[in-house]
């Protein structure tokens, strides 16, 4: 490197030990980037290009010197690289759960996956890849919130993030994530009737425990207390209870078989697997509409509460009363309705 300012006069170049200030592994890639950026303006300082700057390398800390090369348009990024930086960002934010593979994949590698061919990635692009999904749907809604994201690990404009979030406004998982009819207890009988010995024990501890397909398919166990042990999953392990009780018999569920199937895939296409199965047989509704149905189940139950059919379920209070709100208003209002009725 040049000599430093503070150099005697006619000082040689040599070595220099740069720090800057950031923290292996997680900021690996930023300081990547502020290596190109010195490297860059040495090479230009050699050729006789322009004067080496050493304002941005002095030992005040080289995160100003990060600042700047966030802050300079003239510093193209490609949008690999750009994806590739924001997963680092992304897995800055908090500790992840054991899901965060599949969340990642389905959150912001999917959606993402248009900008891994753009050589100068651009806001406009960003913008773009928005407008080309559905308004208002939950495709739009994924991709805004993962272009935003993008926006903040690249350290552009609030503006941009803010715009880029308002355009996936609208949809709501709440609203549109249920059927409007979910199947009976005498049509889930009859399906899972159907089914051949193999996938009627999946099939019906999902019904009957109201866990995930893919929980039932890889991490489900049958305690002898009648309790399902799901030792991992979405939400990491728990216990749910049989909801009804009777189903435990009618399909021996205490005999656990399982298909045959590849399990090393993520838990998503595990799961997929089961209404793959369902639609092989005819089905109206899917596998996932035997979870909402137990939940609906619980709901008319007098000695279930809400948190606790919430904690058998695997989330929170909070995202099960939003899910299932109409069903817990039309409860209530049936309820009270049979009160007034029995003091007229």
């Amino acid at each position: 490197m040049p000599p430093r300012p503070t150099d005697p006069p006619g000082s040689a170049p040599k070595q220099q030990r740069i720090s800057t200030g950031l923290v292996y592994p997680d900021q690996s890639s930023e300081a990547l980037e502020l290596a190109e950026k010195l490297g860059n303006a040495l090479e230009r300082h050699r050729v006789g290009a322009e004067t080496f700057d050493w304002s941005l390398w002095l030992p005040r800390g080289t995160k100003e010197g990060l600042a700047v090369v966030q802050a300079d348009q003239s510093v193209s990024i490609s949008g690999r690289r750009a994806v590739r930086l924001t997963y680092e960002w992304w897995q800055r934010q908090r500790t992840r759960g054991p899901s965060a593979d599949e969340t990642w994949k389905v959150g912001y590698q999917d959606p993402l996956s248009p900008l891994l061919e753009i050589d100068e990635l651009t806001p406009d692009h960003l913008v773009a890849l928005v407008e080309t999904t559905k308004t208002p749907s939950r495709s739009r809604t994924r991709v805004a919130q993962a272009t935003a994201n993008v926006a903040r690990a690249l350290a552009w404009p609030d503006a941009l993030v803010l715009r880029l979030r308002e355009m996936g406004k609208g949809y709501s998982p709440y609203k549109s994530q249920l059927p409007r009819h979910l199947p009976t207890d005498e049509q889930i009988e009859q399906l899972i009737d159907s089914l051949s010995a193999t996938w009627q024990w999946p099939v019906a501890v999902v019904a009957t425990y109201g866990c995930r397909p893919h929980e039932a398919l890889l991490y489900a166990e049958i305690q002898d207390n009648k309790l399902l042990h799901v030792s991992d999953g979405k939400t990491g392990g728990r216990q749910a209870m049989a909801l009804p009780d009777k189903w435990i018999q009618r399909w021996s569920l205490q005999n656990k078989r399982l298909p045959s199937f590849k399990r090393e895939r993520s838990n998503r296409d595990v799961g997929a697997l089961m209404g793959q199965a369902l639609r092989r047989v005819g089905s109206e509704f899917k596998a996932y509409d035997l979870r909402h149905a137990w939940a609906v189940r619980a709901i008319h139950h007098p000695q279930l509460s809400a948190s606790f059919a919430a904690k058998s379920m695997g989330h929170d209070l909070a995202v099960h009363t939003q899910v299932y709100q109409r069903y817990f208003d039309g409860h209530h209002m049936e309820a009270i309705q049979a009160l007034i009725s029995s003091a007229a």
